[in-house]
């Protein structure tokens, strides 16, 4: 009988080391999982009006819920999903599924996949979901005005594309880390971090759909990213930049500071609310590339040495245009300074201002011009206009003073070439 005793002295360790497993085989057995999944896929369905697909569901050893493989699809087809994440677990606990309840505070996404979306006919893929959404009561006789609960959302290692087909750009934000709070209708991003072609996007963001019409507001800065093929959205902030000569990249790299706010959903609402004002610079631009430069050049007679630039400008955002008046593009440490403006259907509007190489220039520089007796009038006279796809640079009517003789136009294109040349030789030679 004593060594019977012993041995289930010996037995009591390994049942305590049972008991764990064994507890939750339990609770693995009871807990109603399907209920869980089909839940979720309701509530999902019902918050953003898309179809859903998810792999699988698990519930944590430690806590929490993990939805494997999730996918919302278009309002057409679940078969084009514009969102995917690998994994995301949601702090729901064992008690509360065993309660029947489904409210979790905090939401991890794993995997991210986001596609952003701006149609040819420039509608947003979208923008249904920015509608404010009807509110639903709630179950149980629960007061729908109660306040809702914020729900905490943390982004690891994600990539977002962004594709707008009427400028043909295509940019993948990538290793996209942070934070955001959904609070019923209203959804705030303090700090989100990605790369994007080597350099650094920061974004912060709010959307408020509590409003008849949603309403947002956005910060961006980017710091060194490097401009490559499908990057023809920059056209609008900087139209010298719109558009190559052929198949390759313009190079160079962006410096931007952008701040937009605004309310609406649809396209007119939203190009007749858009507001905002923003920095931007690029430095080292193949401008051999850029159509503008081709045009210069059969107007302004400059040296062939020439291969990059750089371009920057402040501008603001009203009206359905982007206004700037210090739109810098330098050649060859010769500024030329643009005023003017584009529109959200791509036409645009500029000129070189009157100062722009006379009080603007270094000391020396506006010396020489001053040797070579020419008018700052002369170097007002480009005009850069038409629409971005189609870009026209031509010498404005009369402000040479040749307007009226015969051939005058001609006249005025030849002026114009020789004050470059005049400069080149005198400069840059």
């Amino acid at each position: 009988m004593k060594r019977r005793r012993v041995r289930l002295r010996r037995l009591v360790p390994l049942a305590f080391l049972l008991i764990p497993p064994v507890f939750w085989a339990l609770v693995l057995a009871v807990t109603p999982t399907e209920w869980a999944r089909t839940r979720i896929v309701s509530l999902v369905q019902d918050e953003t009006g898309r179809p859903i697909r998810l792999g699988g569901l698990k519930l944590g050893v430690f806590g929490g819920v993990y939805l494997r493989d999730l996918e919302l699809g278009t309002s057409d087809s679940a078969s084009d999903p514009w969102f995917k994440a690998t994994t995301a677990r949601i702090d729901v606990s064992v008690l509360q599924l065993l309660a029947g309840q489904l409210e979790p505070s905090r939401l991890e996404l794993y995997g991210l996949s986001l596609r952003v979306l701006r149609r040819s006919d420039g509608t947003l893929e979208l923008a249904d979901l920015l509608m404010r959404a009807p509110t639903k009561p709630k179950a149980g006789g629960t007061d729908a005005n109660e306040a809702p609960t914020a729900l905490e959302i943390k982004l690891c290692d994600g990539q977002i594309t962004i594709i707008d087909e009427p400028s043909r750009t295509r940019l993948n934000l990538t290793q996209i880390q942070g934070n955001a709070v959904w609070l019923g209708r209203q959804l705030t991003i303090p700090h989100l971090q990605a790369r994007l072609n080597h350099g650094l996007v920061e974004l912060a963001l709010l959307l408020d759909r509590t409003t008849k019409e949603p309403a947002y507001e956005a910060r961006i800065r980017a710091d060194g990213v490097e401009l490559e093929q499908g990057a023809n959205a920059l056209g609008y902030l900087l139209p010298i930049l719109a558009g190559t000569t052929d198949e390759g990249a313009l190079d160079g790299r962006l410096d931007a500071n952008i701040h937009v706010k605004g309310q609406g959903a649809s396209r007119e609402l939203l190009r007749r609310n858009l507001k905002g004002q923003g920095n931007i610079f690029v430095d080292s631009i193949a401008l051999e590339r850029t159509r503008f430069f081709v045009e210069l050049k059969n107007l302004i007679e400059l040296p062939d040495k020439v291969k990059v630039g750089s371009v920057k400008s402040d501008f603001t955002i009203q009206g359905g245009r982007i206004a700037a008046d210090n739109l810098t593009l330098d050649i060859a440490n010769l500024p030329i300074v643009l005023a003017g403006w584009t529109d959200f259907d791509g036409k645009l509007d500029y000129r070189v201002r009157s100062d722009s190489l006379t009080d603007r220039l270094p000391d020396q520089a506006r010396e020489i011009l001053g040797e070579l007796s020419i008018d700052s009038r002369d170097l007002s006279a480009l005009r850069v206009h038409g629409t971005l796809p189609a870009m026209q640079l031509s010498v404005a009517p009369g402000v040479l003073g040749l307007a009226g003789t015969p051939g005058g136009r001609r006249a005025e294109r030849e002026k114009l070439r020789e004050i470059g040349r005049r400069v080149r030789e005198r400069i840059l030679r």
